[in-house]
């Protein structure tokens, strides 16, 4: 059975660039979502675009589209300083949400970006 979008849970992340910046996002799937950001297509947000290599940070399980929203507004007025406690993990977010294994998402991001590009090349090679 297909959830529809609003049923997915939803992920608050934290994305710095090459210029050591920090992209605050939410997204149903951040694997998808940082492949996007990572490849400069054209969803990418305009904040990160030709600002690559990029590192995904912080990652966190929010609940409802409305949660991650009010959560991501919030999070963008916090300090730097903040942002980096929350990364180290000695800051927590207001509320109890679920922290995910950033390592293991980003591990998966690169993979399914290598996989794309070769496919790119594949198509490119025989086109």
């Amino acid at each position: 059975m297909n959830q529809k979008k609003s049923d997915k849970p939803w992920f608050i992340y934290l994305i710095k660039n090459k210029l050591n910046q920090l992209y605050c996002g939410i997204s149903v799937d951040v694997s998808r979502r940082f492949l996007e950001h990572a490849t400069n297509s054209p969803k990418c947000a305009k904040a990160l675009k030709g600002k690559g290599p990029l590192v995904l940070l912080f990652c966190a399980q929010v609940g409802s589209q409305s949660d991650a929203l009010k959560l991501e507004r919030w999070l963008k007025k916090q300090t730097r300083e903040f942002k980096d406690r929350l990364i180290a993990g000695s800051s927590k977010l207001p509320s109890e949400y679920e922290l995910l294994d950033t390592k293991l998402i980003q591990e998966n991001v690169m993979l399914k970006a290598a996989d794309t590009l070769a496919r790119k090349q594949s198509c490119n090679q025989q086109c």
